[in-house]
């Protein structure tokens, strides 16, 4: 059974961090506005980015801190009780039915939270997910990864989307 360690929640209270054996994650709500625009500036038409936008997004930065590897899986992560991020893979194949340009999909998938990653010590990375469903009220993230000690779980104090 992962380890469970609550967060601390940041006085801008859109977003929320979670910090252990420095490991830190921060995950901040998205509007539809900032999300929409930032994928029509990157070639996307905008019926096509609606479906995505809908959904709860979050910007990720999560940060390794500690002296030791550590590995995460978006497949293990959830936003609120039961929902899941939704995987790149998912949506990517939705943009390869729409014959949406090449170079639109590639600006999606490098603006993504990683679907696995490997941490080395000092590294981080920042990237937007999706849930699988729209959300409505509070929720937390229960951000989960594995190193040398086993498994743990980064869980978010209660952020909510934006409408």
């Amino acid at each position: 059974m992962p380890s469970t360690i609550p967060c601390l929640l940041l006085s801008f209270a859109l977003m929320s961090t979670s910090a252990v054996a420095e490991v830190a994650l921060t995950a901040t709500p998205l509007s539809r506005e900032q999300v929409t625009a930032f994928y029509l500036a990157r070639g996307f038409p905008a019926a096509a980015i609606a479906a995505y936008a809908e959904n709860c997004v979050l910007s990720f930065d999560f940060k390794n801190g500690g002296a030791t590897k550590l590995h995460t899986n978006l497949d293990e992560w959830t936003a609120g009780d039961g929902v899941r991020i939704r995987p790149l893979a998912a949506w990517e194949t939705v943009w390869e039915q729409q014959q949406l340009p090449q170079a639109a999909r590639i600006a999606f998938r490098w603006a993504q939270f990683p679907p696995q990653q490997e941490f080395a010590p000092g590294d981080w990375i920042m990237g937007m997910a999706a849930t699988d469903r729209p959300l409505a009220g509070p929720f937390r993230v229960a951000a989960r990864y594995t190193d040398d000690h086993g498994s743990h779980e980064l869980l978010t104090a209660p952020i909510a989307c934006i409408d």
